[in-house]
């Protein structure tokens, strides 16, 4: 089985846009654009909200040790149950956690990637 990647960053709104105009251009000419699992944010101060030191570490932890419940990866943690519940619903909203049933009605917190490449841009494209 192939290993499943996604890749994050931090994108300006006008590198998106040329992005997609290249997408766009490519499909024009009957071609497909590669395809890549992305989640970019506008700025560094939005990427360090969205997903915190606690949040990468829950990622983590949830792909090392493969808990059952969001109450085990509290324990795990050393966290609360529900700042850990809050975590993993934004976490799942941007797609980096899936739930599996576990049980009659428990869900496990699943890491859906092999890999997570982060990427910081410190300069705009070179000329």
């Amino acid at each position: 089985m192939k290993a499943r990647r996604i890749k994050i960053g931090v994108k300006s709104w006008e590198e998106n846009k040329r992005e997609l105009g290249h997408v766009f251009e490519q499909l024009g000419r009957g071609r497909k654009p590669p395809s890549e699992e992305t989640l970019y944010f506008r700025d560094v101060s939005t990427f360090r909200r969205c997903l915190p030191p606690r949040r990468l570490e829950m990622l983590w932890v949830i792909a090392e040790k493969h808990p059952q419940s969001a109450r085990e990866l509290a324990a795990l943690l050393s966290r609360a149950p529900k700042s850990v519940g809050a975590d993993l619903d934004y976490l799942a909203g941007v797609g980096l956690v899936e739930f599996r049933p576990t049980g009659r009605r428990g869900k496990a917190p699943v890491v859906p990637y092999d890999r997570v490449d982060l990427s910081l841009e410190l300069r705009g494209e070179a000329a």
